[in-house]
């Protein structure tokens, strides 16, 4: 199979849509036909039996392999792996060579215990778990910035006890073209500094006959630490590649766990293997540290998880990989790495899921398991006291008729929630709480998971999970609009951002009562249009209840939408006004239970008025705002060209830092 790599530039706003089309175009692979749902003068007919519903999630166990021999004879029988007709010497091109080292060019508040000097109250990284990193465009440390801006990473002084001195200290340029930064991590101690990215290799520079290599250019993914004491001039201690794509990364203490999918390729009957590169060696990633499972599956990619301690540059990397589809979604406790990929097959899907537990560098597959339908993202799943829940959305073919009798098939939706054990193993389940509607937000608390669903309104759902293997709904609640975040707000309230109509929307939940929950404030934005990357990218959403803080990007239109009368079609078909009006930054709110969402006020980075007219809004996109952080009572914006800073409490401006 044969699978085109993207460069992952994604845009502020438009992801929601693109990933929609993502599905549709799946559902289309998979079924034939556009997914649709009845009109309104077609009424569903039951199918034939609940049965035809049912997913087997029995799942056969891994194993891996003793040779090459065996695991190339592996993917040949079972047809597996993209399959490249070349010349046999080809197969024996060398191996991409390391790449090249660059040049020197949660949102809750963190109590740092470093004697540098730096600030104790600052914000970190927006994360699911605690414990649990997520990589980043910026990290700090209460006294410096480190910040990925332009394809490139920049360390500043935050200027933290004087806003004036704040300024660019190193920038970190990469040398090679065609590489891209997907996120940075910093050590606890903030003395190393990781940077994770992707490149390509369009062609082979060193020969090494022992390598079992992909017949061309390859893509590869990155780590590389750097020792930042001297902030000045960091110094490169390590460099880490492995071929194949950069799917997801987490940091547990300070040790980095990098997920890479390669594709599986058969080139003359001979099976490529992933290739390491650390430090001055290169080798395959031998065949016993390859998992399969001997029941039918897909075997498109290899799955590695990489685990490397940041800090102890002498502490070697080790790997694992699983032979399995492309992994997507994943999540990550402070014990277990969960994989996830999604078969479509016919009329049916279902997610597999894989549990690899974690100690330190120590990365071991512990067990297998399948759900029906598929998790929309990593808040629709969690680990609690033992057991492994995930929330699902599944698409299936049934019978429709019209008003006059036909019937035909139309594609519907239901939504479930599983609880599984270690072993993965359906031991609790609350199948088809929602039908024709899709899951749009989840997010697990302890024994409690609410879930937004919508097609017209917003189901707000308070799922009960304290008997495991009994989950059912405690509570539901509909509303204009939809959610697409969750963002927990004490243990009695959520935050929810998401969209009413086509206007951007922040809703107050309360769920002291489960039964009865209740939506206390909202915040609907007075434009034609709003969007803000908060609902698709959690990283992008700053909140700090003790500081009753909410920040978020946003992005608005508000200009009048003008229909136009068309005598050829007698057809309407709508324009902006021509004096259309665009506006990026953020958006700054106090936040309490008793008062709702306050407006402080907003900020941006685009200066000049006239870059917000229609004609230059999308000109001026380097500008716009994508994520902020706070340092004691200064509040951080960052954009692709600029850090500023603004006085937490009346955001007056206090300084703006260049970064092109």
């Amino acid at each position: 199979m044969v699978q085109k790599e993207v460069k992952k530039k994604v845009p502020l706003y438009g992801l929601v849509g693109f990933l929609s089309a993502i599905i549709l175009v799946a559902m289309i692979y998979s079924l034939g036909t556009t997914p649709q749902l009845a009109p309104s003068n077609v009424s569903p007919v039951p199918s034939a039996s609940p049965s035809a519903l049912t997913t087997s999630t029995e799942a056969a166990p891994l194993q891996s392999f003793s040779s090459y021999s065996e695991l190339n004879n592996f993917v040949n029988s079972n047809n597996a792996g993209s399959r490249y007709y070349l010349t046999t010497d080809s197969l024996h091109m060398p191996a991409p060579a390391p790449t090249q080292a660059p040049s020197v060019e949660g949102s809750i508040s963190a109590f740092s215990t470093s004697s540098n000097g730096a600030s104790k109250d600052f914000s970190t990284t927006n994360i699911q778990v605690a414990g649990v990193d997520e990589a980043d465009s910026v990290k700090t440390d209460g006294k410096y910035l480190y910040v990925i801006a332009d394809n490139s990473v920049y360390i500043l002084d935050a200027g933290a006890t004087d806003p004036q001195t704040a300024k660019v200290l190193t920038k970190l340029k990469l040398n090679e073209n065609d590489t891209y930064l997907s996120g940075i991590y910093l050590s606890q101690d903030g003395r190393k500094l990781a940077i994770i990215g992707n490149s390509y290799q369009p062609y082979i520079t060193e020969k090494r006959e022992a390598l079992i290599v992909p017949p061309w250019g390859v893509s590869t993914t990155f780590l590389r630490v750097y020792d930042v004491e001297n902030k000045v001039s960091p110094t490169l201690t390590r460099n880490f590649t492995i071929t194949g794509n950069y799917i997801n990364s987490r940091m547990i203490g300070n040790y980095v766990y990098l997920i890479v999918n390669e594709n599986i390729q058969v080139n003359n009957g001979q099976v490529n293997l992933p290739i390491v590169f650390s430090g001055t060696s290169v080798s395959n990633i031998e065949p016993s540290k390859i998992f399969y499972s001997l029941a039918p599956d897909s075997y498109s990619t290899y799955t590695t998880i990489v685990s490397l301690n940041i800090l102890d540059d002498s502490e070697s990397p080790k790997e694992i990989t699983i032979m399995m589809g492309y992994s997507s979604t994943i999540f990550v406790s402070t014990e277990n790495i969960y994989l996830t990929y999604q078969n479509w097959n016919g009329e049916t899907q279902d997610t597999t899921i894989y549990r690899l537990k974690v100690n330190q560098d120590i990365v071991t597959f512990e067990s297998n398991g399948v759900v029906p339908g598929y998790p929309i993202n990593q808040y629709a799943m969690d680990e609690h006291n033992g057991y492994f829940r995930i929330a699902v959305t599944r698409w299936f073919q049934d019978n429709a008729t019209t008003s006059d009798g036909t019937v035909f098939k139309v594609s519907r939706q239901l939504n479930s929630l599983y609880v599984m054990d270690m072993n993965l193993n359906i031991v609790g389940r609350l199948e088809r709480f929602k039908m024709d509607e899709s899951i749009y937000a989840a997010r697990f608390m302890g024994n409690k998971c609410y879930i937004v669903t919508f097609k017209q309104v917003d189901p707000f759902f308070v799922i009960d999970l304290s008997n495991p293997t009994a989950p059912k709904v405690a509570g539901e609640l509909k509303i204009p609009g939809y959610s697409s975040y969750l963002h927990p707000y004490g243990e009695n309230h959520i935050i929810g951002v998401g969209k009413e109509n086509s206007t951007l929307k922040l809703s107050l939940f309360d769920v002291t009562n489960v039964n009865l929950p209740a939506e206390i404030a909202t915040y609907i934005f007075d434009a034609t249009y709003s969007d803000s990357s908060a609902i698709y990218d959690p990283h992008a959403f700053l909140f700090d209840s003790q500081k009753q803080l909410l920040v978020i990007p946003v992005a608005i239109n508000d200009a009048p939408t003008i229909f136009v009368r068309n005598p050829l079609t007698s057809g309407d078909s709508s324009i902006r006004a021509p004096e259309s009006n665009y506006w990026q930054g953020a958006y700054v709110f106090n936040v309490d239970v008793t008062s709702g969402f306050t407006l402080k006020g907003n900020i941006t980075h685009i200066d000049n008025a006239t870059d917000q007219k229609q004609e230059n809004y999308w000109m001026s996109s380097n500008y716009w705002i994508n994520r902020s952080l706070y340092i004691d009572n200064t509040l951080y914006t960052l954009s692709n060209y600029r850090v500023q800073l603004n006085n937490l409490n009346n955001l007056a401006l206090l300084a703006k830092i260049e970064l092109n």
